[in-house]
């Protein structure tokens, strides 16, 4: 059966809800190992602060208000 993990591949300190908000992906990892492949499957990306930022109407990908806005790629 494959195994599944919450990963963090990015975090930055976010200036609307005044903290740390993460980037994270859902793998799936394969019961046995395929040779010549990467070794997982991302099935899902979330942010730790997106039913915050949905709650007080934040434009952001990640909140699911506003696809065009990425919130993590403008503040780098």
């Amino acid at each position: 059966m494959a195994a599944e993990k919450w990963v963090t591949i990015d975090s930055q300190f976010c200036e609307i809800i005044q903290r740390e908000a993460e980037i994270q992906e859902l793998r799936r990892f394969p019961a046995e190992m395929v040779p010549d492949t990467l070794g997982y499957q991302v099935v899902a990306h979330k942010c730790t602060a997106a039913i915050e930022c949905n709650l007080i109407g934040c434009q952001c990908q990640w909140a699911y208000t506003n696809p065009s806005v990425d919130r993590f790629e403008a503040q780098k």
